[in-house]
């Protein structure tokens, strides 16, 4: 032990209801490194259960198999499904209750379909399932949290979920990281690259107060309340303690930190963020992070001022190398590149390395994606949970962590040992030589060596591909807020009242409107009646009537009004009427809709947009006045969101109205009648299969390529002309 070491302070940081929930100690105590040896310690928990199971998480998937490969043997079942409904069986008086988040739509296609239908309809009376929605609009319910039997726990970055599976030999390739693909893709498999995670077994006092949590949790997101807590564990191992792992130590004081939104009558808890802060405030030699994410500009600063009250002070910080969808490369790895953009600005960058593993096999070379929350603190402090190092998840997601406080030397040998032997699984180092790097504060960099004998190693992550990406400022707002994106629909009960809020009561009208018409969509016939073949038979009662125009140009605006896409409704009037009528009707038709949109929106005004948009609605109302009739054509020309949408936006925006119709007038043109001029000449070549209108339709299809290819160029030329008029 170092002379750094011993100079700390001889207790814990630990403060109720300041930087944890609560302190307590761990009879048993073991981490559980990577998800294989997590799923096989989870299934020999579970079929040794006798009395409660409780499972929180971002997500359970009732089809991954726990056990794989060499760990398959007979006895209790292999999935999760199955498992948990034989043991309904077996122990008949068990209570097992599954707490998923009811997750954002954007990660639908991920997840399993009709996953509450599939438990509820098993038939165990004694299995309960709920989604978990009992947070603030766009915040998730990120604990990962299971016990059993009130008297072991696991908690940390795992989920039972796909993709997740992986030993701690992360080679190259396995056959066995494979799971069941998401919703949009049933039947099929989803292989995926190496995968690292670290979770945490406690027992005792430590899991009873988890399972204080996870009633709690149960309760708040919506389900009855949950069985007692069982009666006091008697001394010794418990008998639901996995087989496979080893406890390490034993009566450790612990802390349990928390991160909880305020919603109803949950207050605000940052208890996670202050303990970050915190920990870092008490390092001396060396600190090491693994985390998904690297976006908290505060522990940035907290790092460079730490380090320059230490000069001896380093940190190796392991992430995954590269984003996943959209979004997240949009808001946490352009957020990753302005984190250390913090620690070079205070000339830190040579003592805070960020990398990310690496597995090599031959000609094979892959990243390891790094899906831990875990931080070492010299020798004292061990941190495993679900917390990322971004904004979310200090204020916004419901997170809880778990650190242990080394007091004892045998207690901060484990804790070093700990850090040691995952660093090794990273490197291939020798246990000795990662000690020396450490104890002898040699350069972080050192880590960075390829040894010829190892498969493993970590590369230094140049984020700079990320730097200059578009809609950051816009991805950020949705995917790592420390805000929710409505913020009136969290506070406490006592706060609907509208002027306390200062909440628009036309935002609510708005909101109520559009839920409606989404459920209109999903529980009603409405969109069966979204195709011609719907619409066609109605207006063809009144085509040779005095009638058929404005029924034409009704039904139009209505279809509109209610989300049906343009192409539905300009097909529609151009099977009915002939071209240069369909043509009338489509515009005509567009104009209105466009019009009682312009009308609805001005009348929600531009606080209801703020109220949407925050800060940006200034913003994004001032491009769209000062673009004029050009930029609106331009708009209308780029098919961004229902004609519906962009028009209410237009109004809240106060966009002129002269401008708004001849923008309209001008961007619909073309695709109008090109859409009427392919429309017609497709009936006509259903109806006549000959050459000549096999042509026809050709030449118009050439027509629409060539229309889109202008409207391109035009965007291009205006966006560079205004570009320059405005510099």
């Amino acid at each position: 032990m170092t002379d750094s070491a011993t100079a700390l302070t001889s207790r814990p940081l630990f403060r109720e209801g300041h930087n944890c929930w609560r302190t307590c100690h761990a009879s048993y105590l073991a981490p559980v490194i990577d998800c294989a040896n997590y799923y096989r310690a989870l299934h020999e928990a579970i079929c040794q259960a006798k009395h409660s199971i409780f499972l929180l998480g971002w997500d359970i998937d009732s089809r991954i198999e726990l056990l794989r490969g060499k760990d398959v043997r007979e006895g209790c079942p292999l999935t999760l499904f199955e498992l948990l409904h034989w043991k309904t069986e077996q122990v008949p008086e068990i209570q097992i209750y599954l707490n998923r988040w009811n997750y954002s739509v954007f990660m639908a296609a991920e997840r399993e379909s009709f996953s509450e239908a599939k438990w509820k309809l098993s038939g165990s009376d004694n299995l309960h399932f709920i989604f978990d929605n009992a947070l603030p609009l766009g915040a998730s319910h990120h604990q990962k949290i299971v016990i059993i039997d009130d008297e072991i726990a696991f908690c940390g970055g795992m989920d039972v979920a796909i993709a997740r599976w992986d030993d701690r030999a992360h080679h190259a390739t396995n056959p066995e990281r494979e799971d069941p693909d998401g919703s949009i893709k049933l039947g099929l498999n989803h292989h995926f690259d190496p995968y690292h995670d670290v979770q945490m077994l406690v027992a005792g006092e430590a899991a009873r107060e988890l399972a204080r949590l996870a009633r709690y949790r149960w309760h708040f997101g919506g389900g009855e309340r949950a069985i007692p807590l069982s009666k006091d564990i008697t001394p010794g191992q418990p008998l639901s303690w996995p087989g496979s792992i080893k406890p390490v130590m034993r009566n450790v004081c612990l802390a349990i930190a928390l991160t909880l939104p305020r919603f109803q009558r949950q207050p605000l808890l940052r208890q996670i963020e202050k303990l970050y802060l915190e920990m870092i405030a008490e390092a001396e030699q060396f600190i090491y992070i693994e985390n998904q994410f690297f976006t908290w500009q505060p522990l940035a600063h907290a790092l460079c001022a730490r380090m320059r009250q230490k000069p001896g002070l380093r940190a190796l910080l392991l992430a995954p190398y590269d984003g996943q969808g959209f979004m997240e490369k949009k808001s946490m790895y352009h957020g990753r590149v302005q984190f250390m953009d913090v620690i070079r600005a205070q000339g830190m960058e040579n003592r805070v390395l960020l990398t990310c593993p690496v597995s090599c096999e031959g000609d094979e070379k892959v990243t390891v994606r790094i899906h831990s929350k875990l931080m070492v603190v010299d020798d004292r402090y061990l941190r495993i949970g679900s917390s990322n190092l971004n904004y979310r998840s200090m204020s916004l997601d419901s997170e809880c962590d778990l650190v242990i406080y080394g007091d004892s030397t045998h207690e901060r040998s484990q804790i070093a040992a700990m850090r040691d032997d995952l660093i090794r699984e990273h490197t291939g180092f020798e246990i000795a030589d990662i000690e020396r790097i450490i104890q002898r504060g040699e350069p972080v960099q050192q880590f960075l060596q390829q040894l010829p004998h190892s498969r493993q190693h970590l590369q230094r992550i140049d984020d700079e591909r990320y730097r200059h990406q578009s809609l950051t400022r816009f991805a950020k707002r949705f995917a790592d807020s420390g805000k929710p994106l409505l913020p009136y629909f969290m506070t406490s009960r006592r706060s609907w009242h509208f002027k306390r809020m200062r909440i628009s009561w036309k935002l609510i009208l708005l909101v109520v409107a559009v839920v409606a018409l989404a459920l209109a969509w999903k529980v009603t016939p409405l969109a069966e009646y979204a195709s011609p073949e719907k619409v066609v038979p109605i207006l063809e009662q009144v085509r040779n009537t005095s009638w058929a125009l404005p029924a034409g140009i009704l039904a139009y605006v209505l279809g509109t009004l209610l989300f049906f896409p343009h192409m539905v409704m300009t097909g529609t009037v151009v099977i009915v009427f002939a071209p240069l009528e369909a043509f009338a009707v489509a515009m005509l038709g567009s104009l209105i809709s466009c019009s009682i949109g312009w009308a609805a929106g001005l009348g929600l005004g531009e606080r209801t947009l703020r109220s949407l948009l925050g800060r940006y609605a200034s913003k994004i109302s001032g491009y769209a006045r000062q673009g004029g009739v050009m930029g609106l054509t331009l708009l209308r020309l780029l098919p961004i969101a229902p004609f519906t949408v962009v028009n209410l936006a237009l109004g809240m925006m106060r966009v002129k109205f002269w401008h708004l119709l001849v923008a309209t007038l001008l961007g619909l043109l073309p695709g109008t009648l090109v859409s009427v001029y392919i429309g017609k000449s497709a009936v006509d070549l259903f109806k006549h299969p000959e050459p000549g209108n096999l042509m026809m339709v050709g030449l118009g299809l050439l027509l629409w390529l060539g229309v889109v290819a202008l409207t391109h160029f035009i965007s291009r030329y205006w966006q560079q002309r205004h570009g320059k008029a405005g510099r």
